[in-house]
């Protein structure tokens, strides 16, 4: 089995301020808890450095306009688009390598050179809208590979799972009216955190009706409550669509450490997504699975968290660290009731 991790020294120079949650340490944690399990070395695990992405392929998930602006105020030497979203004269560079990354990933995947893939990249992308950044994304890397898999590759059906802590709306958004994309979101609701989106109701539309699948997990909700919901929604809407690719979104925000956040995931929590998710691969798609990084601010979280990831892909036996948090009944029940409905919207289709 041979695991490729995505990864350029360009990812960590962008940076928007000082103290910005989202910076350059995050990927030098990773790195250092990745490099600590001796994969790379070993040769289970290859460092791959990328390219750009193709521009055409870009405007086709986002305006040439807003990519056009994105370059020039990185070439000015910096600017804002909101007040926690900004770039530096390297970010453009670092956003065109880190979609390049993801749409490399695909390809080393479908011609068999790989078997799976760690897209470690910077800026993160699930919320940049086609034409806004947002939520300290620019290019949606996630968003970018899915339409590759598609467009270059003949792919009918893409499962994108998207267990960020935060709703990916700028990947729901870009798919929202097709079924070649499937995507499963499971994060804190939206009436308690940004981007305030991502309900249960938002199924899709047209074609893409029954498509677009939203868990928004009460505060607090933690393994318990996302083990619950791999087992009564995530795998059986997968298994009902038989996806060809499996694309993660991940985030390591919705631990209970996250100071952005109200989760209560631990790193055990976060292992059993991973694992299950590159089981559903296997069962379904032959193993066709790529991880790209979307949030989580603790800096060893992220760390341990994608230590256990390129340990799951790899086939190496997966660290177990010691955090436990318990989560309350209520949330429980929430997700119960939550599932309840989501499978009552989705009957007909997924179920």
């Amino acid at each position: 089995m041979t695991t490729d991790l995505l990864y350029h020294e360009i990812f960590t120079k962008h940076v928007m301020s000082p103290s910005h949650p989202e910076s350059p340490e995050r990927l030098l944690s990773a790195m250092k808890h990745i490099q600590e399990t001796g994969l790379l070395e070993e040769s289970k695990v290859n460092v791959v450095e990328g390219m750009p992405a193709n521009l055409d392929l870009i405007y086709s998930i986002h305006a040439k306009q807003y990519i056009d602006m994105v370059k020039s105020k990185s070439e000015s030497g910096g600017g804002y688009f909101t007040l926690d979203t900004a770039v530096n004269k390297y970010t453009y560079d670092a956003a065109m390598m880190a979609a390049g990354a993801g749409t490399l990933a695909m390809d080393r995947i479908m011609d068999g050179t790989s078997n799976n893939a760690y897209v470690l990249c910077r800026p993160p992308g699930h919320h940049a809208e086609y034409d806004r950044a947002l939520g300290f994304c620019f290019i949606n890397n996630v968003a970018v590979a899915a339409k590759h898999l598609i467009q270059q590759h003949g792919a009918q059906r893409v499962l994108i799972v998207d267990y960020d802590a935060h709703h990916g709306n700028g990947t729901q958004n870009a798919f929202y009216t097709i079924n070649k994309v499937l995507y499963i979101g499971l994060h804190q609701d939206g009436r308690t955190l940004f981007p305030g989106s991502g309900f249960p109701d938002e199924i899709g539309s047209g074609e893409g009706e029954g498509y677009n699948v939203n868990l928004a997990m009460y505060p607090g909700a933690g393994d318990r409550s996302y083990d619950i919901a791999f087992s009564e929604i995530v795998e059986k809407i997968s298994e009902s669509y038989r996806p060809e690719f499996v694309l993660v979104s991940c985030g390591f925000d919705g631990h209970f450490s996250d100071p952005l956040t109200v989760l209560g995931l631990t790193t055990s929590g976060m292992a059993m997504m991973n694992s299950r998710l590159n089981s559903m691969a296997k069962n379904l798609c032959g193993g066709k699975l790529a991880f790209f990084l979307e949030g989580g601010y603790d800096l060893d979280i992220v760390g341990k968290c994608s230590r256990n990831i390129i340990e799951e892909l790899s086939g190496t036996e997966v660290t177990s660290y010691s955090d436990t948090h318990d989560e309350s009944e209520n949330c429980t029940q929430y997700t119960r009731e939550l599932i309840d409905r989501l499978r009552r919207s989705l009957s007909g289709i997924h179920f």
